[in-house]
């Protein structure tokens, strides 16, 4: 059986099956793919390689569930993310956003009050993007932590240009508004040091 010609639903049913010759497949269209998302949140190139190979192995450990699926791409985005912020949890790793965000300190007096406000900065704000609905927290995600345009993430998520930057808009107001109330002290910070994050396409 020639696999490359096969739909990804059928090859998705067949890896649910265990044909490890469809996953392979899956594994060839899509390895580029996720190694990109990975690759695009960490510091370190072999700390991606090793997590885009774990996704993989999990995908397979996983694959009952494959057939059930109806868009496998951003269901695969999703999973990606997730794996890179689970490895983040665990210290394993570091994440482009937090050297990016205390590389930006130098804009401020390098005293231990500034760094500590930076950290619980970068918290918030990966909690309170945690709790938006999924499209929302997606196209935030690869706008702002991946700096991917609107055309790269409506492809990737299978949605419009304009839903796009309907999301990334809300997404921010609603960021915005947490930190106004909850943190003002930190969102201060923000405009103060890391403007771009709030700054509308």
């Amino acid at each position: 059986m020639v696999y490359q010609n096969l739909s990804e639903q059928l090859l998705l049913r067949k890896c649910s099956d265990g044909d490890s010759a469809a996953f392979h497949e899956i594994y060839t269209r899509y390895k580029t793919f996720v190694f990109a998302i990975v690759a695009a949140r960490l510091e370190d190139t072999d700390d991606a390689k090793d997590i885009t190979q774990d996704i993989f192995i999990n995908l397979w450990a996983a694959r009952e569930r494959l057939a059930n699926l109806r868009d496998f791409k951003p269901w695969l985005y999703v999973l990606s993310r997730n794996h890179v912020i689970s490895a983040y949890r665990k210290q394993s790793i570091r994440i482009k956003g937090e050297g990016y965000l205390l590389q930006h300190l130098s804009e401020l007096e390098h005293s231990a009050e500034d760094h500590r406000l930076a950290h619980e900065l970068n918290s918030t704000i990966i909690n309170v993007v945690d709790q938006l609905p999924e499209t929302m927290r997606n196209c935030y995600n690869l706008s702002r932590n991946e700096g991917r345009r609107n055309a790269e993430i409506a492809d990737i998520l299978n949605i419009s240009e304009k839903t796009v930057r309907n999301n990334v808009s809300e997404a921010l107001k609603r960021l915005k508004s947490n930190l106004r109330s909850t943190h003002p002290e930190l969102l201060v910070l923000s405009l103060l040091c890391f403007n771009w994050l709030f700054l509308q396409f």
